[in-house]
């Protein structure tokens, strides 16, 4: 729909003014990345890690996006928007 382009395209727009790189989480056993449409960064706990859920972007820590299971034992936050620059 075009309203939720618009409002991906403010997201876009935003992480830019704010120095973050914007794409999808991803967790792979210990690894904690973001994957964007250029490359794959590989994080680590100097990373400022922010997840978009319910309409608004939520921090995280390294260790959250690492080590926090969903009910059926799979990384609650991967697979999630998300936008990380370093602290």
């Amino acid at each position: 729909m075009l309203s939720d382009h618009i409002k991906q395209t403010v997201r876009t727009i935003d992480a830019f003014l704010e120095n973050y790189t914007l794409g999808t989480l991803i967790v792979d056993g210990d690894t904690v990345s973001l994957e964007t449409k250029h490359c794959e960064i590989v994080l680590d706990e100097s990373y400022v890690i922010e997840v978009f859920a319910g309409n608004q972007y939520h921090t995280i820590t390294y260790d959250q996006a690492r080590n926090t299971m969903s009910s059926d034992g799979w990384p609650l936050y991967a697979g999630l928007e998300a936008r990380v620059k370093k602290g």
